[in-house]
């Protein structure tokens, strides 16, 4: 099991140091994206850690705010996050780079 955490948390680095890279070479779009399948992919590592397993993009970000809500966690980033990848991926959505 603990092998499963590690690697669900190597994925999620791998694609935040992807974000950073897209970013980097001024792809701010596809850089919000990989950004917030990295902090989902560790949200979900962390859930499961404590035995859950919810099935849908918004049922992490529910379960983080039910679970961990009085752990010092800034809970508020992956809503952000998760706002910003869906106006990237589905609305064509271009942030200037900052």
């Amino acid at each position: 099991m603990k092998e499963r955490f590690r690697i669900g948390f190597d994925v999620a680095w791998e694609r935040l140091e992807a974000s950073a890279l897209l970013l980097e070479e001024g792809f701010p779009a596809d850089a919000a994206s990989r950004a917030y399948y990295g902090v989902y992919e560790a949200a979900r590592v962390l859930l499961a850690s404590r035995d859950v397993r919810p099935a849908t993009h918004k049922g992490v970000e529910n379960q983080l705010g039910h679970r961990l809500r009085n752990e010092p966690i800034e809970l508020q980033i992956f809503s952000r996050l998760r706002t910003d990848q869906q106006r990237c991926d589905y609305e064509l959505d271009r942030p200037e780079p900052s």
